[in-house]
């Protein structure tokens, strides 16, 4: 608990990379020093404290990219009055940060072949795993959205460096679908371990499919947050064994069979 940072972080970039979808770039070495793949960070995302009190409560936000030089990458989509503040937030300006929180991604090492499976902003936990596998793992990222517009930019996404497969539900481009269904041919044809986030019908689809496959999943979980940190059970799923558990603080990575679908 004492290497949670709490303070303000600088902005040092924060740009619009999708319609609607942002990245925002902060100055936060105490974070980056000390974070993994799958952990969050709450973010005020409006005035500080002595400023303002809306929004009175931090957002979570999945920790998009751990920056060598002491940044940290999100990714977030404009979905309320909180994101739209963070939205018009610019360059040099503080915010109040707590982080890093929460249980990040466990792969297996050594790991031959990995799937990474992404639902529009559920891209957002699997760039920080992608760089970590690079070099020793074959990794190939299944990446969906409603259109071409919802999808970050191509060039952007050579930053995963492995194989991407683009999915579009109206089949703007790529596959017309969801990413689900890709994900179960090469599943089919190449088990392999999956790590994956996005909308729950989603996830619920890939633990299917890993099960079936005989492979594990592992699933970073979305839920609404006050604390961050497992004081306001706010963010309870159900799972198997307790009956129900935190996805702040033994999340939000789960393992896929842990969950009641």
């Amino acid at each position: 608990m004492s290497d949670i940072f709490l303070g303000e972080c600088l902005v040092m970039e924060n740009r619009e990379v999708a319609a609607g979808t942002f990245l925002l770039r902060l100055e936060a070495p105490a974070v980056a020093r000390i974070a993994r793949p799958g952990q969050f960070v709450m973010v005020r995302t409006g005035p500080s404290p002595a400023k303002g009190t809306s929004p009175l409560l931090k957002r979570p936000f999945s920790l998009h990219r751990i920056g060598s030089g002491g940044e940290i990458d999100l990714l977030y989509r404009v979905v309320g009055e909180g994101t739209s503040l963070l939205s018009q937030v610019r360059s040099l300006q503080g915010l109040e940060v707590m982080g890093p929180l929460g249980r990040g991604f466990e792969p297996p090492d050594p790991l031959p072949r990995a799937y990474l499976a992404a639902g529009g902003v559920g891209l957002a936990p699997l760039l920080a795993l992608a760089e970590t596998l690079a070099g020793s793992t074959e990794t190939i990222l299944f990446y969906g959205a409603r259109s071409d517009d919802d999808l970050v930019s191509a060039p952007y996404l050579e930053l995963f460096q492995c194989r991407v497969l683009l999915c579009t539900d109206d089949g703007s481009v790529g596959f017309h679908g969801p990413v689900t269904e890709p994900l179960a041919e090469v599943l089919e044809a190449s088990p392999a371990p999956v790590f994956a986030c996005g909308p729950r019908p989603m996830l619920a689809r890939v633990a299917e499919l890993a099960a079936g496959a005989g492979v594990a999943a592992q699933v970073s979980m979305e839920a609404n947050m006050a604390c961050g940190m497992g004081a306001c059970l706010g963010c309870v799923v159900q799972t198997n064994e307790p009956a129900y558990t935190r996805v702040c603080l033994e999340g939000p990575v789960f393992r896929a069979e842990d969950i009641q679908w």
